[in-house]
């Protein structure tokens, strides 16, 4: 049975007032779980290319429904090493930018607990030991589906620099104001800035949203996976 035919057999099935209770208790479960991820992420890599879940490598332009996203700082002790992903040491992550605060959960927390990321010393420009950047790597964190996705496909998640934050926003903004849409009911042009070296992404407006219907019914299950912290424990990024 397919997620949309179990999705109406149980709405068929259910009094109406016994669903509305029963939401609550969903968002319970939910709030129960472990993380859900896995190999789900669409990986940017330093040559301008993308490597999807399945490990194939795309040049890109990406036309994709952007679900939903979220704004993450991850701070780190140790430099990066691609062979031995580690967690951030310190890690927030919020949908929206300015209520980032640092998870308890972080192993190093380098603020008072409650205070907000902006208050920290590694969010600042200049503290970066290799440049003139911030040492606390500012992130956006989306949640993503190919255009021509059914109930049944996953959500993949992909990960922006720091670089890329500013032409994100703007895209959002430019989507909101120019066809006074939510970023989720269009199609989005996912590509490399070609006027740098380093791998930064840009975003345009590639047209509507074709499968917004059912976008909006996973709304709920891409900001869950979205806000799962890393798995601290076991010194994986995921």
């Amino acid at each position: 049975m397919s997620k949309s035919e179990l999705v109406t057999t149980f709405e068929n099935s259910l009094p109406v007032e016994l669903r509305a209770q029963m939401a609550e208790q969903v968002a319970a479960d939910l709030a129960r779980l472990g993380n859900t991820g896995g190999k789900d992420a669409i990986r940017v890599n330093q040559d301008k290319t993308f490597q999807m879940p399945d490990d194939t490598i795309v040049g890109g332009p990406l036309e994709m429904i952007i679900v939903d996203f979220v704004y993450r700082n991850e701070y780190y002790t140790e430099a990066f090493n691609r062979k031995d992903i580690k967690a951030p040491a310190c890690f927030a992550v919020n949908p929206e930018q300015k209520l980032l605060i640092p998870t308890p959960n972080s192993p190093k927390m380098q603020v008072t607990a409650g205070e907000p990321c902006g208050k920290c010393q590694w969010d600042r420009f200049g503290s970066s030991a290799t440049g003139d950047g911030k040492a606390c790597k500012n992130t956006i964190y989306m949640a993503v589906l190919p255009t021509d996705a059914t109930e049944d496909s996953p959500l993949n998640v992909i990960k922006t620099s720091p670089t890329a934050i500013n032409p994100f926003n703007n895209h959002v903004a430019k989507v909101g104001r120019t066809v006074s849409l939510p970023l989720w009911a269009v199609t989005s042009k996912v590509f490399f800035d070609p006027g740098v070296t380093y791998a930064s992404l840009r975003f345009d407006i590639a047209g509507p949203n074709p499968i917004a219907e059912m976008t909006m019914r996973r709304r709920d299950e891409a900001r869950h996976r979205l806000l799962q912290e890393p798995d601290f424990s076991a010194g994986e990024m995921k």
